[in-house]
């Protein structure tokens, strides 16, 4: 995945502007451009190309040490600093090398001619790298990893949890007969059904290959709702005419069983038994 494709909230923090706009103001005037746009950097371009990046730590150690009078264009001959770029097509990881390995807050991202297109902050960047690490690429649900966080995290909590598995019948023939593509879009269907089944507090995951499971927060009542809710959505669906099928058994905690990883077993166990069932 590419810089440029990644979603996340890359502008909150960083205010832009050209060298000659900035180069005859004092450090003292820019502290209020930084106050006034609630900025935390100020990346100076020349002619829309990266030239230098005032932080608000440089912007304080600058006031602290008496040199709000100078101005920038002083500043900056005073504090040399290597702008360090990556372009918007390198992948998010090398982003996150470059960052590592500079021991650095911000990495200014330029396009293929060189012109600043945006910047990425260290905490926010690692925190999306941590959200797509826990999370399967296809669909956005959660993957198995982050499952097993979850169940460990709750697994002695004295709360009501349900869990929901869902598998796709004859999936490997619809593979085979339809080829992968067409497989994809089926996943993605099933995922998109789950998102719009349960609230932001609960959780969906892609469990491997056509196997889903959900978590939800509720009585056993709600539980039994939801699953059925799931349940209908997918088995009501078409895709390219092609009717979709599922086995969907669930079981709650603490109603079914006081051990969490039991009540995962048994809702396993339930799904299993409908589609022998059926």
């Amino acid at each position: 995945m590419t810089i440029k494709n990644i979603e996340y909230n890359q502008t909150n923090d960083i205010h832009v502007m050209e060298f000659d706009e900035v180069k005859n103001k004092t450090i003292g005037e820019i502290s209020k451009i930084f106050i006034k746009t609630k900025t935390d950097v100020l990346v100076i371009t020349k002619q829309n190309k990266p030239f230098y990046v005032l932080t608000s730590t440089d912007i304080i150690d600058a006031l602290v040490a008496h040199c709000d009078e100078i101005s920038v264009a002083v500043y900056i001959d005073k504090n040399p600093k290597s702008v360090i770029t990556v372009s918007e097509n390198e992948t998010v990881f090398e982003a996150y090398r470059l960052m590592r390995s500079y021991k650095i807050h911000h990495l200014i991202v330029v396009d293929e001619n060189g012109y600043f297109k945006t910047l990425i902050n260290f905490y926010d960047f690692a925190s999306y790298l941590t959200e797509i690490a826990l999370k399967d690429e296809m669909t956005g649900l959660y993957n198995k990893r982050f499952f097993e966080f979850i169940l460990d995290r709750y697994k002695n909590e004295d709360i009501e949890i349900g869990i929901i598995f869902i598998d796709l019948d004859n999936f490997k023939k619809i593979n085979d007969k339809y080829g992968h593509l067409f497989g994809d879009k089926v996943i993605k269907h099933v995922a998109s059904v789950i998102n719009q089944s349960i609230r932001d507090i609960d959780y969906g995951f892609r469990f491997g290959g056509d196997e889903f499971v959900v978590m939800i927060f509720s009585s056993a009542e709600v539980l039994s709702k939801v699953a059925q809710r799931i349940e209908s959505k997918i088995k009501n669906s078409t895709i390219d005419t092609i009717q979709i099928e599922c086995s969907v058994g669930y079981a709650h905690y603490p109603t079914d069983s006081k051990d969490l990883e039991e009540v995962l077993k048994i809702a396993d166990q339930r799904m299993y038994e409908k589609k022998r069932r059926d």
